[in-house]
């Protein structure tokens, strides 16, 4: 069996790497300058991708089902949007500045053993969201086979009813994933030009098909003006019941990138300077995700009056097939090169934000045995082997569940931010963050530190009634006021955590505030005086310990 597990464990790349142990190994350890290769514009290309896909589309189309209308759905994309800029600047801080991932970031935060609650919790995230955006990439597939084969979209269903999903969904899915095992190998380093490939393609098709529906329709179609007529749900009759609706909307708008926001030291590790991450990411991740959320909800209109017969064609994948079918040979080979934008924007957004993120995470637990592409590709297998399509059919208990996630995950960010600019300002000791003993600063008690608890505990509690009864199939009877609370979820628990983590750690400062390593332990910053020492972004990474201090 020692046998067995030994041929099991990670092995080194280069001579001058460490052992991997049970805390660490080269995708874990703090990364040296040589693989910090994320520029701004690389950041720039990543949030393109992850704004302009299938989930953004129908971003401010969801809104419209809770009685907003198409610009009230929009100024809460935009309010949501601009916090998820300033969360994902503020949450990538220690990645940009420390260069370590997730589940380093938590040993601090929580412990060396507690940082395996957050961790759990995010690889969970992880593995479903793959799944699920893998049926989104399998559908756009579909659109694509379709397009060179129309008879595809009428292929027999030889599938049983109870297995959720027909014969050409099926194989458009397989083909999906069979072409993302090989993206998986592409280290994270190594994803700026697909970056730039894929967001250039993505923006051109998504505004070519906006452009085109406005021009078809002379308009922008009758949701603008008349949305409860095809969407079905009452306008909010007073203005505080449209406040708390657009309160939610902000809410459901960050929390639908919140999965994103906890683990994002898991992408600004490869920033090739501290301030890399931080105007590029501000600037693109609400603008990205307000224009094609827009683009969504106008096309979804004028498709709602071009094609009254096919109904709301909420994603980008129904439209195409809409389109291709009340058109002629042309239509055919726009939806074609179309279909492939939104297959790239797939991988995009499934590669690196599910796939490698998991795999990052995974590697936290079994470091010694695992890394970072052993670790997504156990992501992937996972993914696909709990058949996510069932997740999207019906009513799902258990989507709705982790669609309410950021009742947990907002606490979280909260605990792990204040913690790293207001607890610590900023100052670590990286060698202690591999340091699994009571000799370490961040050991705290028996590996868990009891005020992140606390104070992550606060932030949940005032949320549960309203989550518990929302994802309860049956009315509950829970008073409104728990359900207003539960409509500002991830601000509010952030903001209670937030407050809870600072006033305990105030009270009873954990022990070694203020201290940093006196040398350089893992070649984090040495390694830059070794490159070229003209550029800029170099010169900060030589100097960054000295700027923190």
């Amino acid at each position: 069996m020692s046998g067995l597990l030994q041929r099991l464990e990670v092995k080194r790349k280069h001579d001058s790497e460490e052992d991997p142990t049970a805390w660490n190994n080269r995708d874990i350890v703090p990364l040296p300058p040589s693989r910090r290769t994320w520029g701004s514009w690389s950041f720039v290309g990543f949030w393109l991708l992850t704004g302009f896909n299938i989930s953004g589309w129908t971003t401010a189309s969801s809104l419209l089902g809770i009685g907003l209308n198409v610009w009230q759905a929009m100024i809460s994309v935009i309010v949501g949007q601009i916090v998820v800029g300033i969360a994902v600047v503020g949450n990538g801080f220690v990645g940009a500045e420390w260069h370590v991932g997730f589940p380093v970031y938590n040993r601090f935060v929580w412990g060396m053993y507690g940082s395996f609650f957050p961790l759990l919790m995010r690889i969970l995230l992880s593995i479903v969201w793959y799944g699920v955006q893998l049926v989104f990439g399998g559908m756009s597939t579909k659109v694509v086979i379709g397009a060179i084969r129309p008879s595809f979209y009428n292929l027999k269903n030889t599938l049983p009813e109870n297995a959720g999903i027909e014969t050409n969904d099926l194989i458009g899915i397989m083909i999906f994933a069979a072409l993302s095992v090989p993206l998986i190998l592409v280290p994270p380093e190594n994803l700026r030009k697909p970056f730039l490939v894929g967001s250039i393609t993505i923006t051109i098709a998504t505004t070519a098909i906006f452009i085109w529906a406005i021009a078809k329709e002379r308009g922008g179609g009758p949701l603008l003006s008349r949305p409860s007529t095809f969407v079905g749900v009452t306008a909010p009759n007073s203005s505080a019941k449209l406040g708390w609706a657009m309160a939610y909307g902000i809410s459901s708008t960050i929390g639908s990138t919140s999965a994103g926001i906890l683990n994002q030291s898991d992408y600004t590790r490869f920033a090739t300077c501290p301030r890399a991450q931080i105007l590029s990411q501000l600037i693109v991740v609400p603008v990205s995700t307000i224009i094609v959320a827009l683009y969504g909800v106008i096309v979804t209109s004028c498709a709602a009056d071009l094609y009254p017969e096919e109904g709301l064609l909420w994603a980008p994948y129904d439209l195409l097939r809409a389109i291709q079918t009340h058109g002629g040979p042309g239509a055919r080979a726009a939806c074609f090169f179309a279909g492939c934008a939104f297959v790239l924007s797939q991988f995009g957004i499934n590669i690196p934000g599910n796939a490698l993120s998991g795999g990052i995470d995974i590697a936290g637990l079994l470091p010694k045995y695992i890394d970072i592409r052993r670790g997504a590709y156990i992501t992937a297998a996972i993914g696909i082997a709990i058949c996510p399509w069932k997740l999207l059919t019906g009513t799902s208990v258990f989507l709705t569940v982790l669609s309410s996630f950021s009742v947990f995950i907002g606490p979280l960010t909260g605990t792990m931010v204040s913690d790293y600019l207001l607890v610590r300002r900023k100052k670590l000791r990286l060698s202690h963050l591999y340091t699994p003993s009571a000799s370490s600063i961040y050991y705290f008690t028996y590996g868990v530190n009891i005020r992140a608890v606390v104070s992550w505990a606060f932030g949940v509690w005032p949320l549960m009634p309203g989550f518990i009864s929302s994802v309860s199939p049956t009315p509950l009877g829970v008073p409104e006021g728990w359900s207003h609370l539960y409509d500002l979820a991830w601000p509010l628990g952030l903001c209670i955590s937030a407050f809870v983590h600072v006033v305990l750690s105030w009270a009873f400062p954990p022990v070694g505030l203020g201290e940093v390593d006196e040398a350089d332990v893992f070649g984090t910053f040495a390694e830059a005086a070794r490159s070229d020492a003209d550029s800029e972004s170099t010169k900060e990474i030589i100097h960054v310990q000295t700027l923190l201090l």
